[in-house]
């Protein structure tokens, strides 16, 4: 991942926008990353996933392979209080 401060990345916004659609570009202040400049397709990408993680999920809509892992999953038992 690139890094850069402040000032340069104002001052070479261009290379720093070409570089971020290979890697993200990590912006600093006072030597302390503010901010994370990337491609809106990774930005898209990062939406998605957020938006899934927070959703409840159907069985049906899961993959095979995690099915069969539940499926095979064997259930821990707890201690009684």
């Amino acid at each position: 991942m690139t890094i850069t401060n402040a000032s340069e990345f104002q001052k070479r916004l261009g290379e720093f926008s070409s570089i971020a659609r290979r890697e993200p570009v990590t912006i600093t202040r006072h030597g302390r990353p503010t901010l994370v400049l990337l491609a809106a397709e990774d930005y898209e990408r990062l939406r998605r996933f957020e938006e899934r993680s927070t959703k409840a999920v159907r069985t049906v809509d899961l993959p095979r392979e995690t099915i069969e892992a539940m499926k095979s999953a064997k259930l821990a038992h707890l201690p009684e209080d």
